[in-house]
């Protein structure tokens, strides 16, 4: 007969876990200890932490929050006038207007309401449209459009740098805390259908445009009670705070 020990085992060897098995159930427990931590690590991230590369972000939600905005329009409904914004966001142009003209607008006249703004996508180039103007169309069926121009115009060297394609122009919805991303990717590949109300529209602001002989650079539409002012070739903010006065 074998010697058992005192725990009645062969050789004093425990009864409950042999060796190898033990080595089996610690690493397993490493492995569910490691994959908690990451769980818990999503779970706790701060929602800014993947957009990092985004520039103007918070400078946006400074600019745009607060002021009312319903699809293209920023400002009040009954603001005694009305300024129409022909850019093209994916321009140079349009980024230096944005800091220096329409910032100032927004943060101002739009929301003391003075003005409403009226945001009109026009290519300044021998394309028609703008992937990002469908982005932008987008964010604005969330009453998000004029933050999301802004960023357009804000990482234009990131644009150059990865291309712009859905999801490039994804990464800037993502940014604006109140767009909900599947909504606007879903209006987003909608618009680019050929027939679409986006498509129609973008091109009826570019018929306005020939319309009124705007040149190929940012322009303004500046209407009120006593008269329309057509300001073009990126007209400079006292530029445009003149015409508001003079048409109010």
């Amino acid at each position: 007969m074998s010697k058992k020990g005192s725990n009645g085992s062969p050789n004093g060897t425990s009864a409950g876990i042999r060796p190898g098995r033990l080595r089996v159930i610690i690493l397993l427990a490493i492995g569910a200890g490691a994959l908690l931590i990451a769980i818990a690590g999503i779970s706790t991230r701060e929602p800014g932490d993947e957009y990092t590369r985004i520039s103007g972000v918070n400078d946006g939600q400074r600019i745009f929050g607060g002021v009312r905005q319903l699809g293209d329009r920023l400002g009040k409904e009954d603001a005694p006038v009305q300024i129409q914004v022909f850019t093209d966001v994916q321009s140079v142009g349009a980024a230096e207007d944005f800091v220096e003209v329409v910032a100032p607008l927004a943060n101002e006249e739009a929301r003391q309401g003075e003005v409403k703004l009226l945001l009109r996508n026009r290519s300044l180039t021998r394309n028609a449209t703008q992937l990002s103007f469908f982005g932008i169309e987008a964010a604005a069926a969330q009453d998000a459009g004029w933050n999301y121009a802004w960023l357009m115009t804000q990482n234009l060297d990131l644009a150059e740098k990865d291309g712009i394609d859905e999801e490039f122009l994804a990464l800037l919805a993502e940014a604006i805390e109140r767009v909900e991303l599947p909504i606007w990717r879903r209006d987003y590949r909608a618009g680019l259908e050929p027939d679409s109300e986006v498509t129609q529209r973008l091109e009826d602001y570019d018929k306005v445009a020939i319309d009124l002989g705007l040149r190929a650079a940012p322009a303004m539409v500046v209407a009120g009670q006593s008269g329309t002012k057509v300001l073009q070739d990126s007209p400079d903010l006292a530029t445009v705070r003149q015409a508001i006065n003079t048409v109010r």
